[in-house]
């Protein structure tokens, strides 16, 4: 299940990247691009990504996450310039450390494991600061005013994500011969090219073994 995004790395911080790239999104990406930078639909309704981390009425998103039985994220610590650190890992700034650089016996580049319990919050909302900021991203964007808003829209999208519990798995290529491939070597994406990554899906097959041996064994109670 796709989660939304909490932070574009791609763009590097560069501020004329951040002022321009949410108008000209949807010229290149359609609707998508409007969604990827929360900017799709009025400005006082919530943005699709938004609404995901959240039951509303287009949808019962978070009841939909709380029916697995578990849910498991896989990170990359660094390297990965489509998928930031805190967004694959549904963490703040603040809550980033350095992680381990020796690897966890038997699954190379998988770095640290943390189970992250539930946090009690009546899930995210759509305050009228979030809508004035992004009627301005829509019309008048500006680096400040863009980087506000995505702060707001960060924060209720945590809320509504760590209403579940989940298993973080921090996973880290700094030692591989191509780190810079961490996004594709994470998932193995071609066993030629990306196989830094096996570790990663050893470490995810023994996860899903895991799983339905005790998922047998509850049935069998």
């Amino acid at each position: 299940m796709e989660l939304p995004p909490l932070h574009l790395p791609f763009l590097l911080g560069v501020p004329i990247l951040e002022k321009i790239a949410a108008p000209i999104a949807p010229i290149f990406a359609g609707r998508t691009g409007s969604q990827l930078f929360l900017t799709d639909g009025k400005p006082n309704k919530p943005p699709l990504l938004l609404r995901m981390a959240s039951n509303c009425e287009d949808g019962k998103f978070i009841a939909a996450l709380g029916a697995f039985s578990c849910r498991i994220l896989y990170a990359n610590v660094s390297y990965d310039h489509m998928v930031g650190w805190r967004t694959s890992s549904i963490r703040r700034e603040t809550e980033l450390v350095k992680p381990p650089r020796r690897s966890l016996d038997g699954y190379k580049h998988v770095v640290d494991v943390e189970y992250c319990p539930p946090v009690l919050s009546d899930g995210p909302h759509f305050p009228p600061e979030a809508a004035k900021a992004k009627e301005a991203a829509q019309n008048a964007p500006s680096t400040q005013s863009t980087v506000e808003y995505h702060e707001i829209l960060e924060e209720e999208m945590i809320h509504g994500l760590q209403q579940l519990g989940w298993k973080k798995v921090d996973v880290s290529f700094h030692s591989a011969f191509w780190p810079f491939f961490a996004h594709n070597n994470i998932h193995v994406k071609n066993e030629w090219l990306y196989n830094a990554g096996v570790g990663v899906v050893a470490h995810v097959a023994e996860s899903l073994k895991q799983q339905e041996s005790s998922t047998f064994i509850a049935a069998n109670l």
